[in-house]
């Protein structure tokens, strides 16, 4: 009887590990996934168009002569200045070149009794050369400048346009692969020009602080 009591036991281990490995050699091992690797930010890259918008101070002095008086006169003035630019940068690996066209009203005026002398748009066209901390862009410029000045005098007014040159600084920083923002000074030499019929010559500069935004294409 113990025998058979035996017998029977081995033959049920049997059978339970054939089962048991049957199941085993049934499973599928699948591989750990490999760990997520977040690609590291593309590199900001300045060439291309961009459009943007301007505002600042334009310290504006403003000298006369005149053929009927000895000497000169000069007063100055602190006006707003906002305007808009337009440009195109070409990147070459950390040096940046560019041109850059910019147009904006001031406020910018003197007055003394009747005499009034209003400085009333300013623009330039220039070259910029900078240099390139990935998204941060420092770099200086330099170019044409132009500008409309008025004068009013009792029961008279007289318009010109300056044409001069100007040469500047600034700093600009990518916030996002299209947006990017300013800071610049730029002096600003409108040169002379003779207003009612070479009775008085007036000679503008302008010192000029702005911050903006622009928009890259």
């Amino acid at each position: 009887m113990n025998i058979l009591r035996l017998s029977a036991l081995a033959s049920a281990s049997l059978l339970a590990l054939g089962v048991v490995g049957a199941q085993a050699a049934d499973l599928t091992y699948e591989p750990a996934p490999a760990p997520v690797v977040e690609a590291a930010p593309a590199a900001f890259n300045w060439t291309g168009f961009y459009l943007g918008v301007h505002a600042g101070a334009a310290i504006t002095d403003f000298e006369y002569s005149s053929p009927f008086v000895v000497g000169t006169a000069s007063d100055d003035n602190t006006g707003f200045l906002g305007g808009v630019q337009a440009g195109y940068n070409w990147q070459f690996d950390n040096i940046v070149i560019g041109a850059q066209t910019d147009f904006a009203y001031t406020s910018a005026k003197i007055s003394d009794g009747g005499f009034e002398n209003k400085l009333e748009w300013l623009g330039s066209t220039t070259a910029r050369v900078g240099y390139a901390f990935d998204n941060l862009l420092v770099y200086g410029k330099g170019g044409v400048a132009y500008g409309s000045s008025k004068i009013n005098i009792p029961g008279a007014d007289d318009s010109k346009w300056h044409t001069g040159w100007t040469a500047g600084v600034g700093a600009e920083y990518a916030f996002t692969q299209n947006i990017t923002g300013l800071v610049e000074y730029n002096y600003v030499d409108l040169g002379s020009q003779d207003y009612f019929d070479n009775a008085v010559s007036a000679d503008i500069t302008s010192n000029v602080i702005k911050a903006g935004l622009n928009y890259k294409f």
